[in-house]
């Protein structure tokens, strides 16, 4: 599978791959920290969008869409980590046979992650958080705005040649189906949470509290 990928969209890949080398050789001082800031954020247990939905559902009342983001993420960390990079196992582009993408790696002194390269796990989490937020957040604005986040995210994976962009392309289609399983999931969830509502748990997520509140005579 690695090599029908690596044959399939070499000339994809490398001419954005190429694109993207050019302008970090042109603006890395200014591209460089961010992409690396972004890289550290974007993994554990530094996950932004994960404490982010974290925070949303044990600190704020908006159940709802903490819950969401966070099963967003943890559906598409299962899919990419567990099933997808197992199957495919595709290394990463500074592994390849193509000199290229390792000298322009190189040039970065980054370290070689642990983990294979198909799809990417950063942008997974990134548009399975932003699209689980969009699905369910009642904000007021134009919230299509936190799209913006995992169209950076994948933009930097690529910048720093960790990542293919059909790696990010792909990381970008599991974390939607992600988002939308975890959709299902959590209105299902509220079914059951609305069925059986004196459940501490249910009562939490229904009304943010563990206590039935008293009433005053």
């Amino acid at each position: 599978m690695a090599d029908w990928l690596n044959m399939f969209f070499y000339e994809f890949d490398f001419k954005i791959l190429e694109f993207f080398h050019n302008l970090m050789a042109q603006y890395g001082n200014i591209l460089e920290p961010i992409c690396k800031v972004l890289d550290v954020i974007g993994d554990l247990p530094f996950l932004l969008l994960g404490w982010l939905g974290f925070i949303l559902f044990f600190v704020l009342k908006d159940k709802k869409c903490g819950m969401m983001m966070c099963g967003s993420i943890i559906i598409g960390a299962i899919l990419v980590t567990v099933v997808l990079k197992t199957l495919v196992y595709r290394p990463r582009p500074y592994l390849s046979d193509v000199e290229s993408y390792k000298q322009w790696w190189e040039a970065l002194n980054l370290k070689a992650d642990w983990d294979t390269s198909f799809p990417s796990g950063h942008t997974c989490a990134a548009m399975a958080g932003s699209l689980g937020y969009f699905l369910w957040s009642n904000k007021k604005g134009p919230k299509f705005l936190v799209f913006l986040y995992p169209l950076i995210m994948g933009i930097s994976r690529m910048c720093l040649v960790v990542h293919y962009p059909s790696d990010v392309i792909a990381g970008l289609i599991v974390g939607t189906i992600s988002a939308f399983l975890c959709l299902f999931v959590v209105k299902l969830f509220y079914k059951l949470f609305e069925k059986y509502p004196d459940f501490f748990f249910s009562r939490y997520c229904l009304t943010g509290r563990l206590k039935e509140k008293k009433e005053k005579n």
